[in-house]
C-alpha cells in the first residue's frame, strides 16, 4: 500500500489520542500515590497485585494525574497523558522499523532493498494492519494504564529483538556494537519486567539466539557467546523478580476456580492452546492482514542471486520458533487464568498484544522465506499482484477498526471531551465541599460509539473494560473516582442509554 494510504489510516488513531481521558486504574494509581507516596505505592502494588515492576514504576512515577494537581484531571494532566499515549504509539512504529531493518541486515546483506524505505514501509504496514485488527483498541491505545501494561512491554520486546540482531552481526570491537548490546540489555529488562507475555516472548527469542548458530552449523564468536550469557543471566534475574512477587499470588487467587480440577487443565493445555490460537488467527481482520503482509514481502524476491541452503535444523528452528512465539502467551492464559473447557474468550486487552506479535512474526517469517525463493515472480504475475494486494488492504481498512476510528474522530470524540469536562467540573465542585460530599453525575450520551475511544455499556462491541460509571456507588469505577477526588461517593443520576440499533 502507498505511504499516503498508510499515513491516512494511522491518522484517526493518533487523532483519537488527542481526546483520550483518564479512566479506571489511572485514578486508582494516583489516589494510591497520594495516600502512600510514590515509593510506597510501588511496593504496595508489587506485594498486592503484580510483579510487573517496570510498568508499576512508570505508572506510579509518571502518572499524569499524580504529576499535576490531585483533583481536576483537566487541562494540564490531560495533555501530558495524551502526549504520553502518542509518544508510545510512535515508539511502537519506530521499534517495528528498527526490527525490520535489523532483519534485512541479517537475512539479506546484499539486498537492493537495504534502503530505509522498505523497513519504514513494512513498519507502517504492520502497525496499521495490527491496529485495524485489534479486538479492543481502547486498552492498548487510549487508556494510559492499559497502554503501559500492554504497549510498553511490547515496545521493549521489539527493541530487544532488533538490538539483539544488530549486536549479533557485528564483530567484537566494531563501532556501535556496545551501544546495541547495551540497548538490548535495557530492553530485555524492560520487557521481562513489564509482563508475563513479554517475558515468554523474550524467552523464545533468547532460545532462538542460542540455537541459531547450531542450526546453521556455524560457531558463534566468543564476543557473541559472552553477550548471550549476559542476556540469559539478566533474563532469569528479571524473570525471578517478576514471577516471585507476592502480588502475583493474590491476583491469581482472584481467578475463577477450575471446575474440572488442575490435572484436567494441564493435560488438555496443548489442545486448548492450539484451538484458541487458531481462533485468534482465523478472525478475518487478522487472517487477511497476515496474508497481505506475507504475500507482499514474498513478492519482493529478486532474481539473479545465490540462495542460501536451508538445513532441516534451520527450518525446524524457524517454524518451531514461530509457533512457540504465537502460542506461549495463549498457553500462559489458559494455564493460570482461563479455566474453562474449550472456548472461553481470551481477554481483549491481551489479544491486542498477541495480534501484533502474530503479524510481526508473520512478516519476519516471510522475510526469511523470501531469501530462499528461487527468484522473482513472472512480470505478469507481479502486475496482477499489486492491485490485488491493494484491494485486499483497502477492504481490510474499510471493514476494520480504521473505519470506525474515523467515525469516532469525526462524530463522537469532541462531544465525549465536552461531556467529560462537564463531569470533571461536577467532581471538582464535590471535592470542594469536603470528604463527606457525594457527587451525582449524568451518564455519557454519545453518538456513533463503537467502543474504541470510550467503551461504555452502549458500545456496539464487546470490551473487557469500560469507562462509564454505575448507579451503584460501590462499583469499582465509582470507587476509584471517589478515592481520587477525596469524596464519599460518586454515582450516575440515571441508567446509561440503551445500546443503539
Amino acid at each position: 500500500m502507498p505511504f499516503a494510504t498508510l499515513l491516512l489510516a494511522l491518522l484517526p488513531f493518533l487523532g483519537l489520542m488527542l481526546f483520550a481521558q483518564p479512566a479506571i486504574d489511572d485514578f486508582d494509581n494516583a489516589a494510591t500515590v497520594a495516600r502512600l507516596g510514590r515509593w510506597g505505592a510501588q511496593w504496595y502494588w508489587y506485594t498486592h497485585w503484580s510483579g510487573r515492576f517496570v510498568v508499576i514504576g512508570v505508572s506510579t512515577l509518571l502518572n499524569p494525574l499524580s504529576l499535576m494537581e490531585r483533583h481536576g484531571a483537566a487541562p494540564a494532566g490531560l495533555w501530558v497523558l495524551r502526549g504520553a499515549l502518542i509518544t508510545l504509539a510512535l515508539s511502537l512504529v519506530l521499534a517495528l522499523q528498527q526490527l525490520f531493518r535489523a532483519l534485512q541486515l541479517v537475512l539479506a546483506p546484499a539486498d537492493e532493498l537495504h534502503g530505509h524505505s522498505f523497513s519504514w514501509g513494512a513498519a507502517l504496514a504492520v502497525a496499521i494492519l495490527s491496529l485495524n485488527a485489534l479486538p479492543e483498541p481502547f486498552s492498548l491505545l487510549f487508556w494510559y494504564s492499559g497502554a503501559l501494561n500492554y504497549g510498553l512491554p511490547l515496545v521493549f520486546t521489539l527493541g530487544f529483538a532488533a538490538a539483539l540482531l544488530r549486536a549479533g552481526r557485528l564483530p567484537p570491537g566494531a563501532r556501535g556494537r556496545g551501544r546495541w548490546a547495551g540497548l538490548a540489555t535495557l530492553s530485555l529488562i524492560g520487557a521481562v519486567g513489564g509482563g508475563e507475555v513479554a517475558m515468554l516472548c523474550c524467552g523464545v527469542l533468547l532460545a532462538g539466539a542460542l540455537l541459531w548458530p547450531r542450526a546453521q552449523a556455524t560457531a558463534a564468536s566468543a564476543g557473541f557467546r559472552q553477550l548471550r550469557a549476559l542476556w540469559v543471566g539478566v533474563f532469569f534475574i528479571t524473570a525471578g523478580v517478576l514471577v516471585g512477587a507476592p502480588g502475583n499470588r493474590e491476583r491469581h487467587g482472584m481467578a475463577d476456580p477450575d471446575p474440572a480440577g488442575p490435572y484436567h487443565r494441564w493435560l488438555l493445555l496443548g489442545p486448548h492452546t492450539a484451538l484458541a490460537t487458531a481462533r485468534l488467527a482465523a478472525r478475518p481482520p487478522v487472517a487477511g492482514a497476515a496474508l497481505l503482509l506475507a504475500v507482499a514481502v514474498l513478492g519482493t524476491a529478486s532474481a539473479g542471486r545465490v540462495r542460501p541452503a536451508t538445513s532441516r535444523r534451520e527450518l525446524g528452528l524457524v517454524l518451531g520458533g514461530f509457533a512457540l512465539l504465537n502460542c506461549a502467551g495463549v498457553a500462559f492464559l489458559k494455564a493460570f487464568y482461563l479455566h474453562d473447557m474449550w472456548v472461553e474468550a481470551l481477554p481483549g486487552r491481551v489479544v491486542n498484544v498477541l495480534v501484533v506479535q502474530l503479524l510481526v512474526s508473520t512478516t519476519a517469517l516471510a522475510l526469511w522465506a523470501r531469501e530462499r525463493l528461487p527468484g522473482r515472480l513472472p512480470e505478469w504475475r507481479g502486475r496482477a499482484l499489486h492491485p490485488a494486494l491493494g484491494a485486499l488492504g483497502l477492504l481490510l481498512l474499510l471493514t476494520g477498526q480504521t473505519r470506525q476510528a474515523w467515525q469516532e474522530l469525526l462524530f463522537m470524540a469532541p462531544d465525549y471531551a465536552r461531556q467529560m469536562q462537564a463531569r470533571y467540573n461536577l467532581l471538582n465542585a464535590a471535592h470542594r465541599r469536603g470528604r463527606q460530599a457525594a457527587a451525582v453525575v449524568p451518564p455519557l450520551r454519545l453518538p456513533q460509539v463503537w467502543g474504541l475511544l470510550a467503551p461504555i455499556p452502549s458500545a456496539r462491541q464487546r470490551a473487557d473494560v469500560h469507562v462509564e460509571l454505575f448507579e451503584d456507588a460501590r462499583q469499582k469505577n465509582n470507587l476509584f473516582l471517589a478515592h481520587y477526588y477525596g469524596i464519599r461517593s460518586v454515582r450516575l443520576s440515571e441508567p446509561p442509554p440503551l445500546p443503539q440499533p
